[in-house]
């Protein structure tokens, strides 16, 4: 039996999301060019096809429903994670994760929101219900973007990672192109996942997407570990769960954060930013950063716990732990 053919009860959940997938319902961007010709359906097409840049051109919103199942099929997990942009063309993302009593971290919910302070600056803001920490993530302005899209559902390129995705079938179902393919790793043998991506054949869009995975025993004989599906759907309104910007941002004891990345270079940069006192905040950034409490840089800060926002206000120098070319 196909690997592929493994992962039926994932397709069969998939099937029954497609009836409501895909709807185009007040989409400003979408304009209605489809034509009689069939678009070619490629797996490497809907890759380039799929990307949040490429979805937002068409559509203000897109909104992805997920669902966890562990080795048993018990739910572990639902999500909802939506993205758009705002007048400025600035891209923002909320999520709302619900974690049952099944998942790893026990029953829970975690909120996050992708979004601009008051002074313009974007920042990923997220809350775990159980313990009610509001925690914020500040990155160099060059690359929020590039970091939020790293945490939406999507159909993902081809990662050069030792992977190697063989497509196994391509072929219809409920009137969408379904292409199913095994992921194998030249340095995991005894690991792989399967995966179906379910596709509308009118504009190369992912419908729905089921990812399967499988480990091997001594004896080769396969078995799930897990199952995770994706259904999109676009142009819905926008709406956060919570709005985690309102309590960050708008509150009435709030610390006037000062950050300075890269300080005395060319292209040294200001971010300040008014947070409510006591959010765990952290800096991001691809070179790593190292952190201090002066000009001079002869007062480090612990980059391992939070900036100290509990005052009135705070400035932290923030240096590329690895030198900007």
């Amino acid at each position: 039996m196909k690997n592929w053919k493994k992962a039926s009860i994932g397709a069969l959940c998939v099937a029954a999301l497609l009836a409501g997938c895909g709807t185009r319902g007040g989409d400003t961007n979408n304009d209605d060019n489809s034509t009689d010709e069939p678009k070619e359906i490629t797996l490497e097409q809907v890759r380039a096809d799929n990307t949040p840049e490429k979805l937002l051109e068409k559509h203000d919103t897109v909104t992805a429903s997920i669902q966890g199942t562990d080795q048993d099929g018990n739910e572990t997990y639902t999500a909802k994670v939506q993205y758009t942009r705002d007048d400025k063309g600035k891209l923002l993302m909320a999520s709302h994760y619900t974690y049952t009593p099944d998942s790893p971290v026990g029953e829970d919910e975690l909120f996050g929101q992708a979004c601009l302070s008051i002074e313009g600056n974007g920042v990923y803001l997220n809350k775990m219900e159980s313990d009610g920490h509001l925690s914020m993530n500040c990155y160099p302005s060059g690359e929020y973007e590039s970091y939020i899209q790293a945490m939406l559902p999507a159909c993902g390129e081809q990662q050069d990672d030792g992977s190697v995705e063989t497509i196994d079938e391509q072929s219809e179902q409920d009137g969408a192109v379904v292409i199913s393919t095994t992921t194998t790793y030249n340095d995991m043998p005894d690991y792989y996942f399967t995966t179906l991506y379910y596709v509308d054949p009118a504009t190369g869009e992912l419908l729905a997407k089921s990812v399967t995975d499988y480990s091997k025993d001594e004896s080769g004989e396969a078995s799930v570990l897990g199952t995770t599906l994706y259904n999109w759907s676009y142009g819905e309104s926008y709406m956060p769960d919570k709005e985690l910007a309102a309590e960050a941002f708008n509150s009435d004891e709030s610390c006037a954060l000062t950050l300075v990345y890269n300080p005395g270079a060319a292209d040294e940069e200001t971010q300040e930013i008014s947070i409510k006192r006591g959010t765990y905040v952290t800096f991001v950034s691809s070179t790593g950063s190292l952190l201090y409490a002066d000009a001079a840089l002869t007062q480090p800060i612990d980059d391992t716990v939070s900036i100290d926002t509990s005052g009135e206000e705070m400035t932290v120098y923030v240096l590329p732990d690895v030198p900007l070319d």
